[in-house]
C-alpha cells in the first residue's frame, strides 16, 4: 500500500470542533480522509479570515473557514478556489444576557464575533438585516472562537454572541440564571433561511498541481456528510471525541435529528430550497455545489459587501472536483444539493 498523502489543513474554528464543524472532524476521526489515502494534518487559527491568511501564506494546503471570507478574498484578488461544501447552515444559537427578552432589545447591544468578516459576524448581519436592526445599532466586538465569546457572555462585558448549540445548551443548564437563548437554531434558521456555511478552500497553484490530492479531500468530505446524516451512532462518536461540553445522550440525539432534518420551514425557500420547505439535512451530502445554492448565497454577500469587486461562481468554484467526486462514489439520496453546477 502506498504511503499516505499528506495534507495540510487550516481550521478556522481554532483548537476545537463543534457541531458546525463536526464534518471536518468525522473525515479525520472516522478515517474516512485516511481510507481516500490522505494523512491530514489540522493547523488551528482563529476564524476563516485566518485561516484564508494561512492557506495565502504558504503554511497550508487547504483551509477550512466560512464562504465570506474565501469570497471576500477572491474580490480583492487572492487565487481562492472553493472545492467542496462541509455544512448547509450554522448550528448555532443567539445567546443573550437575560434582561435582553425580545430581539427588539438587541439594538445598542454589544455583540460578540469570532472576527470582523468571520462566519459568526457574516451571519450576525444577515440575522440583524432580517430583524430591521440598522448595523450601527450594535457594538461589533471581535473576541475570537467559543470559549474566548463565552467567557465574556458569563462575565457581562458582553450581551450577546452567536454560540454553537452544543455550547448553548450547556450555557443554559448551568448559568440560567444570567444567560438565555434568545433565538434557537430554529428560529434563526427561520430569520434566516439561507445561512452561511463552511467550505474548504485552496489556491488556483494548489489545484494546478495536486488535483489528485484534492479530489480525495472532496470524496472523503462527501462521504463524512453522508456518514453524519445517515448514522446518529456515528454523530454521537464524532461529537463526544470532539465537543468541549458534556451533553447527555438524549441531548446529542436531538442536535442530530436537528442537524439530519434541518430545512425550510412554509415555503421560505422560493428557488433555493426544497418544494415547500421539505427536510433536507444540514449535511451536504452531494458536497452543496449548485447553482441555485451559491445564486443565493452570492445575492446576501453582494448585498451585505457591495462595495466589494462582484466575484463569478466559475471564478471562485472548482466544481469539478464534487462532480468527479459524485461520479465515483454511490449514489445516496439528496433531495436538495443536486451535483449539477
Amino acid at each position: 500500500m502506498p504511503d499516505p498523502i499528506p495534507v495540510r489543513l487550516a481550521a478556522g474554528s481554532g483548537e476545537t470542533f463543534g457541531v458546525d464543524d463536526l464534518s471536518c472532524a468525522a473525515a479525520t476521526d472516522l478515517g474516512l480522509w485516511r481510507d481516500e489515502g490522505l494523512e491530514p494534518s489540522w493547523i488551528p487559527v482563529h476564524g476563516g479570515v485566518r485561516a484564508i491568511e494561512a492557506l495565502m501564506d504558504g503554511r497550508v494546503d487547504v483551509a477550512y473557514g466560512g464562504l465570506g471570507p474565501a469570497l471576500a478574498a477572491r474580490a480583492g484578488g487572492a487565487p481562492v478556489r472553493i472545492v467542496v461544501s462541509m455544512a448547509r447552515a450554522l448550528a448555532q444559537n443567539l445567546v443573550v444576557q437575560n434582561r435582553i427578552a425580545e430581539p427588539d432589545r438587541l439594538r445598542g447591544c454589544t455583540w460578540a464575533l469570532d472576527g470582523f468578516g468571520a462566519l459568526s459576524h457574516h451571519m450576525a448581519r444577515l440575522a440583524v438585516r432580517a430583524l430591521g436592526i440598522a448595523e450601527d445599532e450594535i457594538e461589533w466586538r471581535a473576541l475570537g472562537p467559543p470559549p474566548e465569546r463565552i467567557a465574556a457572555l458569563l462575565d457581562g462585558s458582553v450581551d450577546v454572541s452567536l454560540i454553537r448549540v452544543e455550547e448553548a445548551l450547556s450555557l443554559s443548564e448551568k448559568h440560567g440564571d444570567r444567560l438565555h437563548t434568545l433565538l434557537g437554531f430554529a428560529e434563526l434558521k427561520r430569520l434566516v433561511p439561507v445561512q452561511p456555511h463552511g467550505v474548504l478552500s485552496t489556491t488556483e497553484a494548489f489545484e494546478a498541481e495536486a488535483p489528485d490530492t484534492l479530489a480525495r479531500v472532496a470524496r472523503g468530505m462527501i462521504r463524512a456528510s453522508r456518514t453524519l446524516h445517515a448514522d446518529g451512532d456515528a454523530f454521537e462518536r464524532v461529537f463526544c471525541g470532539n465537543a468541549i461540553v458534556e451533553l447527555p445522550g438524549d441531548g446529542i440525539a436531538a442536535i442530530w435529528r436537528q442537524e439530519r432534518d434541518n430545512g425550510g420551514v412554509g415555503g421560505q425557500w422560493g428557488e433555493v430550497g426544497p418544494p415547500r420547505g421539505g427536510p433536507v439535512g444540514g449535511f451536504p451530502r452531494s458536497g452543496e455545489m449548485s447553482a441555485a445554492h451559491w445564486d443565493a448565497q452570492f445575492a446576501d454577500f453582494r448585498a451585505l459587501n457591495p462595495t466589494l469587486r462582484e466575484v463569478s461562481q466559475d471564478e471562485i468554484l472548482a466544481r469539478s472536483f464534487v462532480r468527479d467526486a459524485l461520479g465515483a462514489l454511490p449514489p445516496f439520496p439528496s433531495d436538495f444539493d443536486p451535483p449539477e453546477g
